[in-house]
């Protein structure tokens, strides 16, 4: 006969199987089996392609929560295709934020945070995928756009994002491209080709190209000739610079005392002409103006005055050019 078995010891196993099991789903997931989320829709009023079930929401880059469903929807007023974004947000994630705002409802806190400034964008994961994700921004200066057309859930605002913008763009490229006339781009660039190839391969220009070789070679060896030989032409022309600096010294030494000579000369002529000025005023006074002893001293004096004249410019002149004593008056 077989024992039965205890209900307590059934009960206790079970009991334990159930610990087991929910202390189990705790640890893989987290803690977020027990974490308080909120679900909300958003409608975007551009397309949501590359945005998928899974998608994060992000707020200054870091995930708070993700999408849950995408659904297609017509508008019953105007017949226009809405796209519904289901999002979960994770309070944890951004309690920091809920705490400072002392609501007693969701839908309370809602539109605090819609009026604090509260909208969500599409944004690219990245351009080479095209994948989307939902970011939180702060842009209280945006106008708010509300559907109010789900009951069940809060409706976030949201604003246009440029993913829309660089779609556009990019349709305007492949656009601006396809009209692009390659074809009759293709044949000018044969033509040119073929004319380029007429040209280099006509006798004219193969002579052409052998003149310029032939004078490149020719410029080579004179430029070889004047590296070898540029050493003595430097020592030549540093031997000329230092004689043409001896002249110029010895000149300057012989210059000076000519010239101190020539202005003795001119005091000299300047005395000679005063003395002179003043015994033709002793004579002039003495004699009679029309007598030819008075005409004959008149010219004198003129003649001296031209003189001494002659010598005040000549002294100027070499003191101006003191080479002309070498080498003579310049053209």
């Amino acid at each position: 006969m077989s024992k039965r078995a205890n209900p307590t010891i059934i009960g206790a196993f079970v009991l334990g199987a159930i610990i087991i099991a929910v202390f189990g789903i705790s640890l893989l997931s987290s803690g977020q089996f027990f974490s308080e989320k909120s679900e909300f829709v958003v409608y975007f009023d551009e397309s949501v392609n590359g945005l998928s079930v899974g998608s994060l929401v992000k707020m200054q880059g870091v995930p708070i929560g993700k999408v849950t469903d995408i659904q297609v929807q017509l508008h019953p007023e105007n017949n226009r295709i809405l796209t519904p974004v289901f999002i979960e947000i994770d309070h944890e994630k951004c309690w920091q934020l809920l705490r400072h705002k002392k609501k007693n409802t969701q839908q309370a806190l809602m539109e605090q945070l819609i009026e604090d400034g509260l909208r969500l964008q599409l944004q690219y994961t990245s351009l080479v995928t095209g994948k989307l994700y939902i970011e939180s921004l702060l842009r209280p200066d945006s106008p708010v756009s509300l559907m109010h057309l789900n009951q069940d859930f809060a409706e976030l605002p949201a604003i246009s994002s440029n993913s829309q913008k660089v779609q556009n763009n990019i349709s305007d490229a492949i656009r601006e491209i396809q009209n692009i006339p390659f074809q009759e781009l293709f044949a000018e660039l044969l033509v040119t080709v073929k004319n380029v190839k007429q040209l280099t391969g006509s006798d004219d220009m193969q002579q052409v190209i052998h003149l310029l070789a032939t004078t490149l070679v020719e410029v080579n060896g004179i430029m070889r000739v004047v590296n070898r030989h540029s050493e003595g032409i430097a020592a030549h022309a540093e031997s000329t610079l230092k004689h043409s600096s001896a002249a110029m010294a010895k000149l300057d030494k012989g210059v000076a005392p000519l010239l101190a000579d020539a202005h003795v000369t001119l005091a000299s002529s300047r005395q000679m002409l005063a003395q002179l000025q003043q015994s033709a005023g002793d004579i002039g006074a003495a004699f009679n103006p029309e007598t030819p002893l008075q005409q004959n001293l008149n010219s004198t004096l003129l003649e001296l005055r031209r003189a001494a004249k002659s010598l005040r410019l000549l002294a100027d002149y070499l003191e101006r050019y003191p080479e002309a004593l070498i080498k003579g008056k310049s053209e």
